[in-house]
């Protein structure tokens, strides 16, 4: 999971470039009028969705990422 922040008139062309990447993530708007996106991906595609993120770059210019760190959850 990251959080991101673009221009929010970028967030429907950052869902269809997301979704051509199949399987990798998806996203949840936080914030729409400052453009902030919770991507939400599996510990086993980070490493993909960090890649995918940079490619959108070239597009999309996206302001801000965040990766917070892993915590451990106590059941």
């Amino acid at each position: 999971m990251c959080y991101i922040r673009l221009a929010p008139q970028d967030i429907g062309l950052f869902r269809f470039l997301l979704e051509a990447y199949e399987n990798v993530g998806y996203f949840t708007v936080v914030d729409r009028v400052c453009g902030w996106l919770k991507i939400s991906t599996t510990p086993s595609m980070e490493e993909t969705m960090r890649r995918v993120l940079a490619e959108i770059a070239h597009t999309v210019v996206i302001e801000a990422v965040f990766w917070p760190k892993k915590r451990a959850y106590a059941f």
